[in-house]
């Protein structure tokens, strides 16, 4: 595991994260996003000498990768430890199966009971179901009242929670390839442009195994060079 001072990556992103709760990452298959999500909720839980913090991890489409986790702490077996105890995985088998499930246990987020002292919530992937939910209607009010209910009913009173609770919220997104700007963006991000989060968008650089980071806040931006090790994401 790399601790905090010595990535750059991540201690950017928890100096920003300090002023906006609120993190959106986005980017291919094979860019890291669920490692980074891992080891930036993983240092945040291990950074204080007693540990207190707790994170909540929900499996929208995506298993929570255990056996990353601990190559991450591989070194480090009382932080691994507590790690896995003090991660509640939601929900607790398996990812959801549709958008329906999803969106029954997205309804409730606003007054379920947390543990008492969660931190953060992830949600990976926030955008599988509802794009495959979207593509299935081919009538387009149908497909504008789907985004709106999910943004309205099931996203926003989550955020409100998050702002009030101090809570970080941590979004997980799959991309498509924008023409106009010419860069990969969230699913539906003209949806996630109504939140005012830290943009985090990861992709590849062509003919080259290097993967470049661009991170986005409050109108400045912050890019960097970086590779996916066994110890997690290593800035170069």
């Amino acid at each position: 595991m790399i601790e905090l001072e010595e990535s750059a990556i991540i201690s950017h992103i928890f100096d920003l994260a300090k002023k906006n709760g609120l993190i959106s990452i986005a980017g291919k298959s094979g860019t890291g996003k669920t490692t980074l999500a891992l080891q930036f909720v993983s240092t945040l839980m291990t950074l204080e000498k007693t540990y207190r913090d707790q994170c909540v991890w929900i499996q929208a489409s995506e298993q929570f990768p255990k056996k990353r986790l601990r190559t991450l702490f591989e070194s480090y077996s009382d932080k691994v430890n507590y790690v896995l105890k003090n991660i509640f995985i939601a929900p607790g088998i398996k990812p959801f199966s549709n958008y329906q499930e999803q969106s029954s246990y997205f309804r409730k987020l606003k007054t379920t009971i947390f543990p008492s002292n969660a931190k953060i919530i992830v949600i990976d992937n926030i955008s599988h179901f509802l794009r495959f939910n979207i593509a299935s209607n081919s009538d387009f009010k149908k497909r504008g009242a789907i985004m709106d209910e999910f943004f309205s009913v099931q996203l926003f009173p989550l955020i409100m929670r998050c702002l009030r609770e101090k809570i970080i919220l941590i979004l997980v997104h799959e991309v498509s390839f924008d023409p106009t700007s010419g860069k990969t963006k969230p699913f539906f991000s003209k949806l996630y442009d109504r939140i005012d989060s830290i943009n985090i968008n990861l992709s590849k650089t062509m003919g080259s195994g290097l993967k470049q980071m661009e991170i986005s806040s409050k109108g400045t931006s912050t890019k960097f060079v970086y590779e996916i090790a066994e110890s997690g994401i290593v800035n170069l």
